[in-house]
């Protein structure tokens, strides 16, 4: 095993949480997977390792019952299944939010940013609690159709769903992650009954059904989405403005056309993914890149370091806005990409739109602070200064 102490992962030290990256550097020079014996999984961070592990269905599992583990229903969903059973509950997702993902949603979009940039009050604020998580709360269920979220039901269940994602680091967070699974699903269960036969979220779980996919499996699913409400949505959008703040450049000199506008969400998942990484299971025994891998060892894939592997990207700890094309993997890849990636490109490319269109200038006002979190990147404060 390589086991090199120099190059050992700590997803929750402080220093690793300001930032991962350097050490995410020292892992992947280590030039092989690195085991770590806290989550029990071997560690991954070359592009072209995560990758073969996303493509590699028959040894590596998103459904963990193929290599003996026991997951209960409210965890299984589109993300937690593999082809075949997973082709077509991601078939129906995939098209439904082509839909959602609309010239009139992005319209709505526009104009919802706008009026909450003109409603903040003058002076510094924290753009995460005051502005992303917002608009990201509304967005999603605007994009999906569901009822507004009540943020004292939702949120909790949401939280103990996002805390559960790091349950191999705190094991205690698993069981309350699974019963907010559970609760969330019969909340949106009874959003579906109560819509009109033709409502495009009703129609979804039909086509699902219809293709047969068990209904709890296009229920978890959808669960999923409005999960992304409070995770990768508003990390991204978060992680974005930081990022805007530390360089004034990037609004005011790279974002000149609509196309350099639609390709720039892609360079700011790269830089700085939402999601961290993901893990799939051994199914077998079998030597992966020069380590031998027992079945049931984890094999984290940090796509965060992925995305600044010098081998796959140019200069990859710049930002380079035209950086085209990019095949980042902050969303996955393969037959689990995610689908949610269309709406979260859409709402960071109507965010720039805005701010471009009103030659919006982004100054920090304070320090940053992430949240304790290892598979969400996303931000508890964000002092910023807008103008106008």
């Amino acid at each position: 095993m390589t086991t090199d102490a120099a190059v050992e992962y700590h997803p929750l030290d402080p220093h690793t949480l300001l930032d991962p990256y350097p050490v995410y550097a020292s892992l992947r020079a280590a030039g092989a997977p690195v085991w770590n014996q806290k989550l029990d999984s071997w560690v991954l961070t070359s592009y072209q390792d995560c990758r073969q592990v996303l493509l590699d269905h028959e040894n590596f599992a998103a459904d963990w019952r193929r290599a003996g583990e026991t997951v209960p229903d409210p965890a299984l969903d589109v993300h937690t299944i593999d082809p075949p059973d997973h082709t077509a509950i991601y078939g129906v997702l995939a098209a439904s939010l082509r839909d959602m993902a609309s010239d009139g949603l992005a319209a709505r979009t526009r104009d919802h940013i706008a009026a909450m940039l003109d409603a903040r009050p003058d002076g510094p604020f924290n753009a995460i609690t005051e502005f992303t998580e917002p608009l990201a709360r509304w967005f999603i269920p605007e994009a999906i159709g569901v009822p507004p979220f009540d943020l004292a039901t939702v949120r909790p269940m949401a939280e103990a769903i996002t805390a559960a994602m790091d349950s191999g680091l705190n094991p205690a967070a698993r069981e309350p992650g699974v019963a907010a699974q559970r609760q969330l699903a019969a909340m949106i269960e009874g959003w579906v009954t109560g819509m009109d036969a033709g409502h495009p979220i009703r129609a979804l779980v039909g086509h699902a059904m219809a293709a047969g996919v068990p209904r709890h499996i296009a229920m978890n699913s959808l669960r999923t989405l409005v999960v992304n409400g409070f995770t990768a949505v508003p990390a991204s959008l978060g992680n974005a403005l930081n990022v805007l703040s530390r360089d004034a450049s990037l609004l005011a000199d790279q974002l000149g056309s609509p196309e350099a506008i639609d390709r720039a969400p892609h360079e700011f998942f790269r830089y700085e993914a939402p999601i961290q990484g993901t893990t799939r299971l051994a199914v077998r025994d079998l030597e992966f890149n020069g380590v031998q891998v027992r079945r049931g060892q984890g094999m984290l894939m940090l796509f965060a370091a992925a995305n600044r592997d010098p081998e796959q990207f140019d200069d990859p700890d710049t930002v380079r806005l035209d950086r085209w094309p990019n095949h980042h993997l902050t969303f996955g890849y393969g037959a689990h990409a995610c689908t949610g990636s269309l709406l979260a490109h859409l709402l960071l490319r109507e965010l720039l739109t805005v701010l471009v269109a009103r030659g919006t200038t982004i100054k920090p006002a304070g320090p940053a602070v992430h949240k304790k979190l290892a598979t969400v990147r996303t931000l508890a404060e964000l002092p910023l200064e807008l103008a106008p």
